[in-house]
């Protein structure tokens, strides 16, 4: 019964979420999406210095390579439709914008994921530590009179759901956030790790 409920949870969750990202593609203006790229350099940079540049560059190559002369075509054909006499002005800017702010949106969830990358570099081997703890933790556990906790063991399995949908939050809303949420959430997946490896019941 509680599976299906968590099912619910997650479908209502799921739905809602495409909802919003929808609804946000339609109206928000890309130089907010513009000024929040911008802000979150400025803050990249302050914690890497100069190795901000060398992620910036690494994310605008691969969006050039990959999809502008696609997106150059878009623009095109969204100009267009506003020429001519049948020509629709206001929905021809429209769709142009839409496809601005489709472009910046696109690389400014590339840059995050080139940050969290970057982040990652240490945070694996810190995960990795993490799970050999909790691993090794429990198997001492087991040649003791000591009882593994499943409460934690659960709360080792929902802080990583939070921080997966957390990372994965970070990555698509368009809108300035703190760069030291990268090192956090590396930090708090690598923790719900060991929490959960730690407590995992003594007889699996």
């Amino acid at each position: 019964m509680a599976q299906r409920k968590d099912s619910r949870i997650s479908t209502v969750l799921a739905i809602g979420v495409f909802i919003a990202v929808v609804a946000t593609w339609l109206f928000i203006p890309p130089a907010v999406i513009r000024n929040s790229w911008m802000a979150e350099r400025g803050e990249v940079y302050a914690i890497a210095g100069q190795a901000e540049h060398v992620v910036y560059g690494q994310a605008i190559s691969g969006l050039k390579e990959t999809m502008a002369k696609d997106f150059q075509g878009y623009l095109i054909e969204a100009q267009a439709m506003g020429q001519g006499p049948l020509g629709n002005v206001s929905f021809s800017q429209w769709a142009r914008s839409r496809i601005e702010a489709t472009w910046l949106w696109i690389g400014l969830l590339v840059y995050r994921l080139y940050v969290l990358m970057g982040w990652l570099v240490p945070g694996i081997p810190l995960a990795i530590v993490a799970y050999l703890d909790g691993h090794y933790m429990r198997e001492i556990r087991k040649f003791s009179f000591v009882a593994q906790s499943p409460v934690r063991h659960k709360l080792g399995i929902r802080v990583m759901w939070v921080v997966l949908l957390g990372m994965a939050g970070w990555l698509l809303i368009p809108v300035p956030l703190p760069a030291v949420l990268a090192p956090a959430l590396t930090v708090s997946l690598a923790y719900s790790l060991w929490l959960w490896v730690s407590n995992l019941q003594k007889r699996l």
